[in-house]
C-alpha cells in the first residue's frame, strides 16, 4: 500500500510540474492591401522567402484560396524566372 501511495504522489507531482508545450505563433498575415504590391514584388524579384507565411495567410484570410495554394508552389519551383511568372499570373487572378 506504501508503494502505491508512493507511486500515485509521485506521478502527481511529475504531471503538475511538467509545463505545457509552447503555442507557436501565427502569423496574421497580409492585409488585402499589401497583397498585389507584394505579389509584383516576387514578380519583379523572384524572392519569396521573407514573406511566403504572411503571403499565403493574407491571401486565404481574403477568400483566395486557389492563390494561397497556388503561392505555396514556389517552394517546389528553383529556377527564379518561374517564380516570377507564377507570382504575375496570380496578381492577373487577384485583380480580376
Amino acid at each position: 500500500m506504501k508503494t502505491f501511495a508512493l507511486c500515485l504522489l509521485t506521478l502527481t507531482l511529475i504531471g503538475c510540474n511538467s509545463s505545457t508545450p509552447a503555442v507557436p505563433e501565427v502569423s496574421p498575415g497580409l492585409t488585402q492591401d499589401q497583397l498585389v504590391p507584394t505579389l509584383q514584388k516576387i514578380a519583379e524579384t523572384g524572392q519569396y522567402d521573407a514573406v511566403l507565411q504572411d503571403l499565403t495567410v493574407g491571401l486565404e484570410n481574403a477568400g483566395h484560396m486557389e492563390q494561397a495554394v497556388t503561392v505555396q508552389r514556389f517552394n517546389e519551383l528553383s529556377d527564379p524566372e518561374d517564380i516570377k511568372k507564377l507570382a504575375t499570373q496570380v496578381v492577373a487572378t487577384i485583380q480580376k
